[in-house]
């Protein structure tokens, strides 16, 4: 049995819970088609018994309105309040999704170990990191929000790395219900170039080359997608939602 790892506020904005549980709240962070792969089943919304009061449990995240999230990139600053990610689908692991991903770009998965989390609360992850080839350079974290299904998913890469974004795209693809690969494959071409030319401009503006930019949120079906560019690295978080 591997021993719980504390893990410090600071680094809650790297990486989402150390990878996946971190919410995109006021902090500063730092190939192939899916559609013919197996999906699996989107959850149900718990419904609230009449005249009980409804009580959030500590799992589900106080996220922003859908209508509220910013369809455009936006300075670190002015990030939405999204949440930690919550269980994407029933049964939903991810587990062949994440094989292939790190077959494709050679990367080098960890062991499931327990973290814990600000609030107390354990979850479990699984990192790897890239070796050699095409994965030199990659990142990814996969967090489970309950110790079996998936509920977050950091992608990492460097900015000025070839194929950056296709890996990226490639971590889009995550084969649950509901998703629609089309409209997250157009939206993250539009996220990298907003980010990219916001960071630019706020570069130049401040002469910081270490300026932290957010694009605009995507949903589709059961999950978040939001791709954040600071100075030498693009993270994108991809998260299960419980958004209204």
């Amino acid at each position: 049995m591997r021993t719980a790892l504390r893990v410090p506020v600071v680094l809650m904005a790297v990486a989402i819970g150390a990878a996946g549980a971190v919410s995109c709240s006021r902090s500063t962070p730092e190939k192939t088609a899916a559609s013919e792969r197996p999906t699996a089943a989107a959850p149900k919304a718990a419904a609230t018994p009449s005249g009980t009061p409804a009580e959030t449990p500590a799992e589900t995240p106080t996220v922003t309105p859908a209508t509220d999230l910013p369809k455009h990139a936006v300075a670190g600053k002015d990030r939405p309040s999204i949440g930690a990610g919550v269980t994407m689908a029933a049964g939903y692991t991810g587990k062949d999704f994440l094989s292939r991903l790190a077959k494709d770009w050679k990367l080098n998965l960890g062991k499931p170990v327990k973290q814990e989390m600000p609030n107390g609360k354990m979850r479990t992850y699984i990192h790897g990191r890239g070796g050699t080839g095409s994965g030199t350079g990659t990142t990814v974290s996969a967090g489970f929000a309950d110790h079996t299904n998936l509920s977050s998913l950091l992608c990492g890469t460097g900015t000025d790395k070839s194929g950056a974004l296709d890996f990226l795209a490639a971590c889009t693809e995550l084969d649950v219900a509901g998703i629609d690969h089309a409209k997250a494959s157009s939206w993250l071409k539009q996220a990298k170039r907003e980010t990219d030319s916001l960071y630019k401009e706020r570069a130049a503006e401040t002469k910081n080359k270490k300026e932290y930019v957010v694009s605009g949120v995507f949903t589709s079906g059961p999950v978040v997608m939001v791709l954040h560019r600071t100075y030498e690295t693009y993270s994108l978080r991809i998260l299960g939602h419980a958004a209204a």
